[in-house]
């Protein structure tokens, strides 16, 4: 599990401040490569590029929804996504449309 906004950044260690993700997408997350907003709608920055598979394993979820939590318990909390968007995100994010 990562953590949304960074333990060093005194993010806590609780479940509304984690991200399940494959070890891909956490290293993408954490490079500010996509945040997600408050309503989980993933967005993919501008700057980010790449070849092979980027459009597999990145720009494919541009615009999506995580899926909902289990529980409202583990539902990703505003604030920090707020904080990861702010203070991590290397945006702007693309165009929808695009």
């Amino acid at each position: 599990m990562l953590h949304i906004k960074w333990h060093q950044a005194g993010g806590p260690d609780i479940e509304t401040n984690g991200l399940a993700l494959c070890a891909l997408h956490h290293k993408l997350f954490d490079c500010g490569a996509f945040t997600l907003s408050s309503e989980c709608q993933i967005s993919i920055s501008q700057r980010a590029h790449g070849s092979h598979g980027f459009s597999e394993w990145l720009m494919s979820f541009h615009g999506r929804h995580l899926r909902p939590a289990q529980s409202d318990d583990y539902t990703p909390d505003a604030k920090y996504l707020g904080w990861h968007g702010r203070e991590v995100f290397r945006g702007p994010a693309r165009d929808l449309s695009n």
